[in-house]
């Protein structure tokens, strides 16, 4: 993938619905793609998912593609510098884990984000969903 195309975008909703449906045992979700600058490409909130997981999901993506990590590699950082997340001066930044980037082999060409679940869940979907779009998704 050279860029992060929104019939992409659109593919990985559709797959982390699915993910919702036949591994989470249909507990709601919501699921957001940025493209590489962290602006919102595609989303989707599940019925009777959380209203909170609207803008956390969405802030999730974000974070991962501008910072080009993981919303956990993000949190475990603040925590190992004692970092305020504030220094990074982006209010719309979480560290809540969540947030995958998606790369073309060197850079950073969006993310995947997942709310509504375990923080460790939300980790895995994202991480389900973004291994789907690079093995799966022709370039």
């Amino acid at each position: 993938m050279e860029t992060l195309t929104l019939q992409q975008a659109r593919q990985a909703v559709d797959y982390a619905l699915h993910l919702a449906q036949d591994v989470y045992a249909q507990r709601p979700l919501s699921v957001a793609v940025s493209d590489a600058n962290g602006d919102l490409l595609a989303f989707a909130r599940m019925d009777g998912a959380k209203l909170l997981t609207i803008e956390l999901t969405q802030r999730k993506a974000r974070t991962s593609s501008r910072l080009g990590c993981t919303t956990q590699a993000f949190l475990q950082r603040l925590q190992t510098e004692q970092l305020d997340i504030g220094y990074f001066g982006d209010p719309l930044f979480t560290a809540l884990p969540g947030g995958i980037p998606l790369t073309d082999g060197s850079r950073c060409i969006g993310a995947v984000a997942i709310g509504g679940l375990s923080a460790k869940e939300d980790h895995e979907a994202a991480q389900a969903v973004a291994h789907y779009l690079n093995e799966e998704i022709p370039a």
